[in-house]
């Protein structure tokens, strides 16, 4: 998965009890319930979910164990692909199609994080819209990434705009962008959460396109998301019962955390997990998800219609696929298991 979240706190991880395998532990005790091995990146929002569901017990309660394995962005499908986890927490829509086309057979049967992305300029700037930074420096980190190729869509469809021609695109890691932005050396950048927020606050900025929000308006309501719970389909075949178990506890922990209007990310191990610069960061970051909000609770067939729709913009405007793939990129899984 190319969305690039080069965040060094993988020792950290082995800090939590959710962490079984990955830190010495390789038999499960809960009276013998399986392991489920969750794959993301270190400190990744995208991964709460699973923590909250192992620290509550909620994975317990639906006949498993959760077990958040940290993998490298840049080997995470591999990983995946390659069966040293079980459920992928950080793949799309495009990346499985990419997936399918290669000859491997996985499905995304879950909705994950809504798309926490956007561009963000200096606050006492000019710029009203995205085509006002037209010949402008503008920093990202990678045209395959899944930020960058987002936007990229989102402002050829909403705006008629070619951001790589019409932007003056400087690429460095997306932890830089930041001090890129507020140093001067960019006009505007291309960032994730909470990267972007603390470009906002450290600047300080504000957002000048947040794709979920205006992709939101542009279709009419749907909006895709940053990231969905992925499955190989050998796993699926021998695993039916456990995957609707994953499925559910999955979307009871977003319950939780929404719910409870992020309240729990204040607390340990939550906290420390995402390992943000300070409190101010973190309140900021709640108050974000409280608004966006940060994860998805929808998955019908209106959902993975419209994400049809959407994957197929990408071929169309030969945005990292050139074609969508002939068989389902994500399902449901009653339906999926018949």
């Amino acid at each position: 998965m190319k969305r690039h979240r080069l965040f060094a706190v993988i020792t950290l991880l082995c800090a939590f009890a959710l962490v079984v395998a990955a830190c010495g532990d390789d038999e499960a005790t809960d009276d013998g319930l399986p392991t489920v091995k969750m794959q993301g990146f270190p400190a990744d929002p995208v991964g709460l979910p699973a923590l909250v569901m192992h620290e509550l017990g909620i994975d317990v309660a639906h006949g498993f164990i959760a077990e958040y394995l940290p993998v490298d962005p840049d080997a995470a499908t591999n990983t995946f692909l390659i069966g040293e986890s079980d459920i992928a927490m950080e793949q799309d829509g495009v990346n499985m199609t990419i997936v399918q086309a290669e000859g491997h057979r996985a499905v995304l049967f879950a909705p994950g994080a809504n798309m926490m992305t956007g561009i963000v300029v200096p606050a006492d700037s000019s710029y009203q819209d995205p085509t006002d930074l037209i010949g402008q420096k503008v920093g990202h980190f990678g045209v395959d990434s899944g930020t960058t190729s987002t936007i990229a869509l989102m402002l050829k469809e909403i705006y008629g705009l070619d951001v790589f021609t019409e932007y003056d695109l400087r690429e460095v890691g997306p932890e830089a962008l930041p001090e890129l932005l507020k140093s001067g050396e960019v006009e505007a950048i291309f960032d994730f959460e909470p990267l972007a927020l603390r470009a906002v606050l450290e600047t300080p900025g504000r957002y000048l396109f947040e794709p979920a929000k205006a992709w939101a308006e542009f279709s009419g309501g749907w909006s895709p998301w940053l990231t969905n719970l992925a499955a190989r389909e050998d796993w699926l075949a021998e695993n039916e019962e456990l995957a609707f178990g994953i499925r559910d506890a999955w979307m009871e922990a977003i319950d939780v955390l929404q719910g409870g209007d992020f309240a729990l990310l204040r607390e340990e191990p939550y906290k420390s997990f995402l390992e943000l610069k300070s409190d101010e960061e973190l309140e900021a970051f709640i108050q974000y998800c409280i608004d966006l909000p940060c994860f998805g609770t929808s998955w019908t067939q209106a959902d993975i219609a419209a994400l049809n729709d959407y994957l197929a913009l990408f071929a169309e405007n030969g945005i990292l696929i050139d074609a969508v793939s002939p068989t389902p990129v994500a399902v449901i899984l009653e339906d999926y298991f018949g």
